[in-house]
């Protein structure tokens, strides 16, 4: 009895951990060893490397092992969902109007392609992150730039609906920025979406130096008829969690940006 308890208390920590590592987006096959015998589990999901074409991601994406693990630690408090849901009505092509306000500085309008695909749970639809955070880059870029479209073309991106966690997009310029989310809240109803998401950004120069930064993403999205309203402020987490910090704790976050949205057909 008391050896199978402690295999049963090893069977578990092995699980755990797999869901551990699932949820960090570790994306290599894993070796885990149990007493003398060994278990091979496949690959959770596949990295591509820089510079890759885009990943067609029209289709709905089958459950595989790695996403079926994920879905279990979205139960698990502190880990939270796979990924930001929306209403199943919003799947398709929009054309978004992003007003962004940096502080004090004249108000920054744009103008992009913007689309959800199938995701994995039904009756919802994702925001297909790849292309979307591509098109927000050119036309960031034309707007600071001045540049027409050929000029600012993003070479690639890599993302993938049953890895959501993990963005990565190369610069016309050779410049690369990855995107991963750590932690994630949302909350949905059939006319709105809110999320909060904290991120890790790395952005390297043309001589691949990087630099790291973290930042909370904080979204609220309305359906309101046939077009879609939103407000998005984020924050530089260097000075800790805009929603926990206290009297005498450390200073307040810096505030980035707050941006107006608006989705239409």
């Amino acid at each position: 009895m008391q050896n199978m308890s402690k295999r049963f208390q090893l069977c578990c920590l092995t699980i755990v951990s797999l869901i551990h590592a699932s949820c960090l987006g570790w994306n290599a096959e894993r070796l885990v060893s149990f007493g003398r015998r060994q278990f091979v589990f496949g690959t959770l999901a596949s990295w591509n490397v820089f510079g890759l074409t885009p990943i067609p991601t029209k289709a709905a994406a089958p459950i595989d092992a790695g996403e079926a693990i994920r879905r279990s630690a979205a139960n698990i408090p502190g880990y939270g969902q796979t990924d930001v849901f929306f209403p199943e009505s919003l799947s398709g092509s929009w054309k978004m109007t992003r007003e962004v306000d940096f502080g004090g500085q004249e108000t920054l309008r744009l103008n992009y392609p913007f689309r959800f695909i199938r995701s994995i749970e039904d009756n919802a639809v994702v925001a297909d992150r790849g292309i979307n955070q591509a098109e927000l880059e050119k036309a960031l870029i034309r707007s600071v730039t001045g540049k027409d479209e050929a000029a600012t073309n993003v070479r690639s991106y890599d993302w993938v609906q049953t890895n959501p966690n993990d963005l990565r997009v190369v610069l016309s310029d050779g410049t690369r920025k990855e995107i991963k989310v750590t932690k994630r809240a949302t909350e949905k109803t059939d006319s709105t979406v809110f999320s909060s998401e904290f991120q890790r950004v790395t952005q390297e120069d043309e001589r691949g130096i990087p630099r790291v930064s973290a930042r909370r993403v904080m979204t609220k999205w309305k359906i309101v008829d046939d077009r879609v309203e939103g407000l998005e402020i984020v924050y530089n987490m260097a000075g800790g969690d805009p929603l926990t910090a206290g009297p005498g704790g450390s200073s307040s976050p810096t505030v980035l940006s707050k941006s107006k949205l608006f989705l239409v057909r």
